[in-house]
């Protein structure tokens, strides 16, 4: 016998002999509401009917009641020995602490349905209308109160989900993993919104001051621009204005730290094993068409048909009831093989996970195999349990003594983890130290690579339609003004030619020196016509000293082999 076995029946009977009697003339009394009046006086307190409370625990050790259970699990249930039936599970902990405080005795009667619902006319539940059983010793949600009595709340439980732990993560592609879709939503805003501001802006000062004949870029120049920093490209415009020069440096640094999260961020995501499941919400479950099971006579199929209950509109209906005879064969069956998801108590599931992982242990399964399943974070619901007993059941005073007692001193939390590792059982994040990349996790990669080719190869053939809708054109007006048409070659000639010296004229036209301006080469002097130019050397350097029409004068250094990579050729 351990050492909790010990404890725990001597905390139990403590907490439950423990009574706060407030006793004046040697007459026990309790506090009365008056009203919505919460003031403590002598006038709304009345003489508290110890003595019948103390009859009641008389009575009832000469009493026998016949109890009945359902089979959930390790939470309630029976079996047989010695030719009777003896319960088992937490509800029976509970109950035979209750049994040895007051001293009754009881028999089992197995149920001739596991089920409490009321379409069931072999169920638990008529049997308590019937009077043929007493109580009804197992966690049941508190729906029947017209036709039955309960306990106060023995506990406050959760159903979640338990499913088969995915391969991949549901997150999506690792390419959009690093930022949320609000954050992309922003980004993809403020590409297209700073090309024409930088636009508007260049225009505007231009305008205001004109004196400084600023050079205006064309807005698909400013949106190309934007478009070429985001994938760290270099750019021909050269801004001239203070402005313009802070909001292109601007962009850039933004452009320069967004990168350095995403690449941050994308090199976490690929390398830690850390997932998320496909549901995150109970909505998920039927917005997605999942399919899920429960165990027949289980307290979520009375909450689902619950008139002020939107459960049934979450999850949708239960796909079936199952009543296997092994937790093993419904996890073998529907989880493992038919992908379903099973929706229980959280301390049925958690007890479920674990008897499976330390079977496995025992076959020698591997490590990383053990954790077959896995248990959502987020429960489905909530709704407090407790015992039912039959209509004018007298000792339900005592029960509820005893059970509140029971639950205030967390005997009841405690009987549903005893058998519990204290660590969670098959985490979602599995802590492993090593993770390698899979061909899922380039999926968008080869989706962007495909789409890309897709796009490309339809533009590509736009551009050929064109191309001949326009030769053809030319070629019709070529006959039509008489002029004859030697051969495809030469007109392709002469259309390249055309096109080379309208280039030459527009890019002359529009051609901006750079700063700082280097136009000579070596040991030659500057070609500029209209200058007076000779050869200095200043602090050991020689320059070009040029001299204008209007008097002014100008250095230019002459250029090392080395400056040939600043070489700049009109």
């Amino acid at each position: 016998m351990g050492l909790v076995e010990v404890i725990l029946p001597v905390v139990a009977s403590l907490c439950l002999n423990y009574k706060c009697e407030n006793v004046t003339g040697g007459q026990s009394f309790y506090l009365e509401k008056n009203g919505n009046d919460t003031s403590v006086s002598r006038s709304v307190l009345r003489p508290q009917p110890y003595v019948v409370f103390k009859e009641l625990r008389e009575q009832i050790k000469y009493e026998t009641f016949v109890v009945t259970t359902l089979s959930n699990g390790p939470l309630s249930g029976y079996f047989k020995e010695n030719g009777s039936y003896v319960g088992r599970g937490v509800a029976f902990d509970v109950f035979n602490i209750i049994q040895k405080l007051y001293g009754f005795n009881y028999i089992v009667v197995p149920p001739n349905s596991t089920s409490f619902d009321p379409d069931e006319e072999d169920g638990l539940r008529p049997l308590l209308i019937n009077g043929n059983v007493d109580v009804v010793v197992a966690f049941l949600p508190e729906k029947y109160n017209d036709q039955v009595n309960y306990s106060k709340p023995l506990d406050i439980a959760e159903w979640r989900v338990l499913m088969k732990r995915p391969k991949e993560s549901a997150t999506g592609s690792g390419l959009l993993a690093p930022f949320t879709a609000t954050v992309w939503s922003l980004i993809i805003i403020s590409l297209l919104g700073v090309g024409p501001i930088l636009w508007l802006i260049i225009i505007f000062r231009a305008r205001m001051c004109k004196e400084d004949n600023d050079v205006v870029f064309s807005l698909p120049a400013c949106m190309w621009f934007v478009y070429g920093a985001l994938l760290k490209q270099g750019s021909t415009l050269n801004p001239r204005t203070d402005s313009s020069r802070i909001l292109f440096s601007t962009w850039w640094i933004f452009i320069t730290i967004l990168t350095a999260f995403y690449t941050a961020n994308l090199t976490a995501f690929l390398t830690l094993s850390q997932f998320t499941l496909p549901i995150s919400e109970p909505k998920d479950i039927s917005r997605k068409n999942y399919k899920w099971i429960t165990n027949k006579g289980n307290g979520i199929i009375e909450q689902l048909s619950s008139s002020n209950s939107s459960l049934l509109y979450d999850i949708g209906s239960p796909l079936r009831k199952v009543n296997e005879e092994t937790e093993y064969d419904i996890l073998t069956r529907y989880v493992t093989e038919m992908n379903h998801m099973y929706i229980r108590e959280k301390s049925v599931l958690e007890t479920i996970m674990y008897e499976d992982y330390k079977n496995k242990t025992r076959h020698g399964v591997d490590e990383p195999k053990r954790c077959t399943y896995v248990l959502t974070q987020f429960p489905v619901c909530k709704f407090p349990r407790s015992f039912a007993f039959r209509r004018g059941f007298k000792y339900i005073t005592l029960f509820n003594s005893a059970i509140q007692q029971l639950m205030q001193a967390g005997i009841i939390e405690f009987k549903h983890t005893q058998f519990l590792p204290d660590t969670v059982i098959c985490p979602l994040n599995l802590g492993s130290k090593e993770r390698r990349l899979r061909n899922s996790d380039l999926a968008m990669t080869y989706m962007i690579i495909g789409g890309g080719l897709v796009v490309s190869t339809v533009i590509f053939a736009i551009e050929l339609v064109i191309h001949l809708l326009k030769r053809h054109r030319c070629c019709k007006k070529r006959r039509t003004n008489n002029i004859p048409v030697t051969s495809s070659k030469v007109f392709s000639t002469h259309l390249n030619t055309d096109f080379h010296s309208k280039n030459t004229k527009n890019s002359e036209a529009s051609f901006v020196t750079p700063p700082p301006s280097y136009h000579t080469l070596f040991n030659h002097p500057p070609i500029m016509p209209g200058l007076h130019y000779r050869k200095k050397t200043i602090n050991g350097r020689e320059y070009w000293v040029v001299n204008d029409k209007q008097g002014g004068t100008s250095l230019i250094p002459q250029r090392a082999p080395s400056a040939l990579l600043f070489q700049f050729t009109n």
